[in-house]
């Protein structure tokens, strides 16, 4: 094993190149509207305890790609979220023996 390579290193890597770069515009990634101010009130405050919790380990490039990361992931759940679901909804697959 090379020095300097650790489990927690490769994982870190791994976990760096699965994030996407981050988002260059403020309208978003192929011009999306911002999110809704209580959206992004939700992101900001996840944000700002990632950055008081692992702030001192993560670049400026690392700290954009988590911000662009969380406001995808607050996108996909505004999407599920919208989908009108009640209790007396069957599920979408059965288990069929």
């Amino acid at each position: 094993m090379p020095p300097g390579f650790s489990r927690r290193s490769l994982a870190k890597q791994i976990a760096a190149a699965a994030l996407f770069p981050a988002v260059a515009s403020p309208q978003g990634r192929g011009g999306q509207a911002p999110l809704p101010p209580a959206e992004q009130a939700d992101v900001d405050a996840q944000f700002a305890t990632v950055i008081r919790k692992w702030g001192d380990r993560l670049s400026e490039e690392q700290r954009a790609r988590v911000r662009a990361a969380m406001v995808r992931h607050r996108r996909m759940l505004m999407r599920v979220r919208e989908f009108p679901i009640e209790n007396s909804d069957s599920p979408a697959l059965g288990l069929r023996l």
